[in-house]
């Protein structure tokens, strides 16, 4: 036999046996998902950033044994095989990955997938982000609702029996009051934190006092045919990459960075600009920036920024005094300006909250700015009132 010809059907054979252990390995596989169910989950939700709530109890019905299975997915995971009770095999999984997103889990032997399932996985931010759009008068009442909710799942804290035995009932009832206990924990924190000042944005620096441009409300008309030509923000001067503090616990919604100054080029001219246009050209002359929806469900926009901290990323949690950037300049070709500073704003939040989650840059622009069209001299006053040291 030639060699060519021997290469050939050599190959033709790998390709067959390749096929051939790919239908052995798929069918075997397929009979074994269907000798293992799932018949109970504690809880559809796994909460990523708890100590506790990132764990879940998983009983699967199977005539072979399966105590040997573990949990896989793209996340790290742990698996604790329990107990079994006849043909019955309970597992505890817990997520190990706070920043997990993949939901979809599967329970696996040495060699095949025995099962699959999906679950719910909640972060604190996405919880804090739909949160802080109520006001506390309504956060008030759904903590009145959670707290005569809890009263009759209380009773149900202290049970230790196994699972297995309680035909899961109990186990399940001890579950949804302790996730809803850790909700009501967050709403409480919320509250807490509401009653308090936010801090100044930048170290050692304080808000301004005497030139009327670093004000809300301080007149722009150089740029009056591109943007509303009204200052939203306070500015706070400081030397070059000065470190900025984020004034507030809150989360991240718009992280703005990289930006050049070839996008001026993407600035809208034309002598009908609608009150859109205006926004987005003010969005652009803001450089780089980082918008903050805090405790008290408002919104702060910090801008000018030369470097914004590269472990931040929209939709996490950051921390009062967190440091999330430094000062730059603001490169406002019309007068060229080369002073450092800080432009931060604070906006009042209009509580539509029939735009969660569907919020675009233009809705939050579209916010109230605090002190929208008070005077300089009354900001000097009230200032001090929401911001400390």
């Amino acid at each position: 036999m030639k060699k060519s010809s021997f290469i050939k059907y050599f190959s033709l054979l790998i390709i067959l046996l390749i096929a051939w252990l790919s239908f052995f390995t798929t069918f075997w596989a397929s009979i074994f998902m269907q000798d293992v169910k799932l018949v109970y989950k504690l809880s559809n939700n796994i909460y990523i950033n708890s100590e506790t709530l990132n764990k879940g109890l998983f009983v699967y019905k199977s005539s072979t044994d399966i105590s040997d299975a573990y949990f896989q997915s793209s996340c790290e995971t742990e698996t604790k095989y329990i107990t079994k009770k006849d043909d019955l095999y309970l597992f505890e999984l817990s997520v190990i990955d706070k920043n997990c997103s993949n939901d979809i889990f599967f329970l696996k032997s040495k060699i095949w997938i025995l099962n699959e399932t999906k679950l719910n996985l909640v972060s604190d931010s996405e919880i804090y982000a739909l949160l802080l759009d109520y006001s506390s008068k309504d956060l008030n009442n759904i903590l009145n609702s959670a707290n005569k909710k809890s009263s009759g799942l209380k009773i149900f804290t202290t049970y230790k029996n196994n699972v297995l035995n309680d035909k899961y009932n109990f186990s399940n009832k001890k579950r949804i009051y302790e996730e809803l206990i850790y909700k009501w924990n967050m709403i409480k924190t919320i509250l807490e934190k509401r009653e308090l000042k936010y801090s100044i944005p930048v170290l050692w620096y304080e808000l301004p006092t005497k030139n009327p441009i670093k004000f809300p409300n301080a007149w722009r008309p150089y740029r009056a045919w591109l943007t509303d030509w009204i200052h939203h923000s306070w500015d706070i001067d400081a030397p070059f990459w000065t470190k900025v503090v984020a004034l507030d616990d809150g989360i991240i919604i718009r992280i703005v960075k990289n930006w050049d100054k070839t996008d001026l080029s993407n600035l809208r001219k034309s002598k009908n600009l609608t009150k859109e246009d205006k926004m987005r050209n003010l969005d652009i002359y803001r450089w780089n920036q980082i918008w903050i929806k805090t405790m008290k469900w408002e919104l702060v926009m910090y801008a000018h920024l030369d470097k914004v901290v590269d472990s931040l990323k929209e939709w996490i949690i950051v921390s009062k005094w967190d440091y999330i950037g430094n000062i730059w300049v603001t490169w406002v070709p019309e007068e060229w300006y080369n002073d450092y500073h800080l432009d931060f704003s604070v906006s009042e939040n209009p509580y539509n909250l029939w735009k969660v989650w569907s919020y675009d840059i233009v809705d939050y622009m579209s916010w109230p700015w605090k002190f929208k069209w008070k005077s300089k001299d009354y900001i000097l006053e009230n200032q001090n009132d929401i911001f400390g040291k």
